[in-house]
C-alpha cells in the first residue's frame, strides 16, 4: 500500500468532511448540537443528586467505590465522552449513508483510491467537533455546576486515554459502516447502540455497582476503560505512573491492537459483499 498516496486520501476526505458539516450547520451550531444532549443529561444527573445526597452532595458509598467526593464531576467527564462515541462509532456509518442517499456511494467506492484511508478522513472529521464538545462541556460543568478536581488534573495522562480510547472505538465504527451497506439505517444502529453504551460503560455510575454479567459486558468494551482513566487523571490528578492507570491504559492499547485490525477486516469484507450483491448505493 502506497502510505504517501493513502495519507493524502484520508487528508482530503478529512476536509471534504469538515467543509461538508460547516457548510449546512454552522461551527457553533455543530458544537451546540455535540453538547446539547449531554448537557440535559449531566442538568439530570445534578437534580438526582441533589436529591438523593442532600445540600452536601456527598455520597460515603459512591466515594468508597470511585474514591471521587463529588458525583458531578463524575457524571459531567462521563457525559462528555458522548461526543466521542457519536462521532467515532457512527461517524463512519453515518458518511457511508450520506453517500447513499446523495447518489455518490457507487463513485466513491468504484474509484482506485484507498477506501479505509476515506473512511478514516470522514472519521476524523467529525472528531474535530467531538473534542470541542468534549472541552465545552467540561467548561459547562466547571462554570454552571460547581464541577470542581480533588486535585490538579493530568492533561497527559487524560490525553492519552482519550486517543486510546477513539482508536479502539474507531474499530466499532468501521465495523457499523460496513453494516450499513446492507441496513441502511444507521439512525437505528445509533439509537440501540448509544443507550447500551451510556448504561454498561459506567458513563453515569460506576460500574462496580452492575451485576456480574453486566459488569462482564462493561470491561469488554474499551469505552468503560476510557472513561474511567479519563476521570482519575481529570479528579484525582493521577498519572501515568498510577498502577490502576496504567492497568487501564494497557487494556486499551491491547484492545486497539486486536479489536481495530478486526474492524478493518470485518469493514474490507462487507465492502466487497457489498459490490458483488450490487448494493452499494442502493437507497
Amino acid at each position: 500500500m502506497d502510505i504517501s498516496y493513502a495519507a493524502r486520501v484520508m487528508r482530503v476526505s478529512f476536509i471534504s468532511e469538515l467543509k461538508l458539516v460547516t457548510r449546512y450547520v454552522s461551527i457553533p451550531g455543530m458544537l451546540g448540537f455535540n453538547i446539547a444532549v449531554p448537557f440535559f443529561f449531566v442538568l439530570s444527573s445534578w437534580i438526582v443528586a441533589n436529591i438523593v445526597t442532600g445540600p452536601s452532595g456527598y455520597s460515603a458509598y459512591f466515594t468508597s467505590l470511585t474514591g471521587m467526593t463529588d458525583y458531578l464531576a463524575f457524571v459531567t467527564i462521563g457525559f462528555a465522552f458522548n461526543t466521542f462515541i457519536f462521532s467515532t462509532a457512527f461517524g463512519g456509518a453515518h458518511a457511508i449513508r450520506g453517500e447513499q442517499e446523495q447518489g455518490t456511494a457507487e463513485l466513491v467506492f468504484l474509484t482506485p483510491s484507498n477506501k479505509i484511508a476515506w473512511l478514516m478522513g470522514k472519521m476524523f472529521g467529525n472528531q474535530v467537533f467531538g473534542i470541542f464538545g468534549f472541552a465545552v462541556l467540561l467548561g459547562s460543568g466547571f462554570f454552571l455546576f460547581g464541577y470542581r478536581p480533588q486535585a490538579s488534573p493530568d492533561i497527559a495522562a487524560a490525553s492519552v486515554a482519550i486517543v486510546l480510547s477513539i482508536a479502539a472505538m474507531a474499530a466499532l465504527g468501521f465495523v457499523l459502516a460496513g453494516i450499513c451497506f446492507f441496513a441502511k439505517r444507521e439512525e437505528e444502529l445509533s439509537q440501540v447502540l448509544w443507550p447500551t453504551f451510556t448504561f454498561f460503560c459506567g458513563l453515569a455510575f460506576p460500574v462496580q455497582i452492575l451485576p456480574s454479567w453486566g459488569q462482564t459486558i462493561a470491561y469488554l468494551i474499551p469505552l468503560t476503560y476510557g472513561v474511567d482513566a479519563t476521570r482519575r487523571a481529570l479528579i484525582l490528578g493521577v498519572g501515568l505512573a498510577d498502577l490502576v492507570m496504567i492497568q487501564d491504559l494497557l487494556m486499551l492499547l491491547v484492545q486497539v491492537f486486536v479489536l481495530l485490525p478486526l474492524g478493518l477486516l470485518v469493514f474490507s469484507r462487507l465492502e466487497r459483499e457489498a459490490r458483488r450483491t450490487g448494493v452499494l448505493g442502493t437507497y
